[in-house]
């Protein structure tokens, strides 16, 4: 985890679900949800492997803005 400023950035090097996640992309939907509500904070992925990045990386702030 790297943190700057109220946000907090979660490095994932090595995917649990990565083998998975390319057959069902709703696994990775789920792993973002799940990581809001346990947080209760927003959360949006900034990398992601099944879309050519090396890892995936969320970006965590403190609060959850309204859509």
């Amino acid at each position: 985890m790297i943190s700057t400023y109220g946000t907090i950035l979660l490095v994932e090097n090595h995917c649990p679900i990565c083998a998975a996640a390319t057959v069902c992309q709703g696994l990775c939907r789920a792993e973002l949800n799940v990581f809001q509500e346990i947080l209760q904070a927003q959360v949006k992925r900034v990398e992601y492997i099944l879309t050519g990045s090396r890892r995936c990386t969320y970006r965590i702030t403190n609060h959850i803005q309204p859509e």
